[in-house]
Formats: structure tokens, sequence, C-alpha cells
């Protein structure tokens, strides 16, 4: 497995700014962000990705209907094998 890494980010809350305005801030008025406090930046912890790891227990693979809320939940569509999956080959739709 890879070592994780850690890299300097833009601030996802302040957009690297290091002052946040949101709406309970007044026109004008910003604040220290709390996310990085007031540095403009976080750190990123990751995992390099090296290969598509293997699930146990998948015979099959399907495409997934997608948000809960607007279309439900479950797969749907076409089905592949496992196998074939990891071989590059997508179910249809």
């Amino acid at each position: 497995m890879a070592k994780k890494r850690k890299v300097e980010a833009q601030c996802s809350s302040c957009g690297g700014t290091g002052v946040y305005q949101g709406f309970a801030e007044p026109k004008g008025v910003g604040v220290v962000c709390l996310n990085c406090d007031g540095s403009g930046k976080e750190f990123i912890m990751y995992r390099p990705f090296i290969t598509r790891k293997r699930r146990r227990y998948i015979k099959t693979v399907r495409l997934s209907q997608g948000n809960f809320i607007a279309t439900g939940a479950g797969p749907s569509g076409g089905s592949v094998t496992y196998e074939q999956f990891l071989a590059g080959k997508m179910p249809k739709r």
C-alpha cells in the first residue's frame, strides 16, 4: 500500500483569502477563516493511486440509478461480470 502524502492546497472554505464571509456576516464584514486560521491554505492527506483494488464477493457489476432523491436507488441497466469490469468493460445503460 502506498504511503500517505500531505500537500498544501488552497483553503476550500475561504478560497485562499484567509477571510470567510457567509450569511451570518453583515455586508462588508469578514471573519478569520476557521478552516485555515487565516492562512488561506489547508493540508490535504491522500494516498497516490497505483491500481484499482479488487472487492471480494462481487460477481456482477451494474450502473447505479444515481441520486436517491431524484431517481431512486439501486442498480439499473445491463450488467457485466466482475472480471469483465476489471478488464475495462462497462455495463450498458
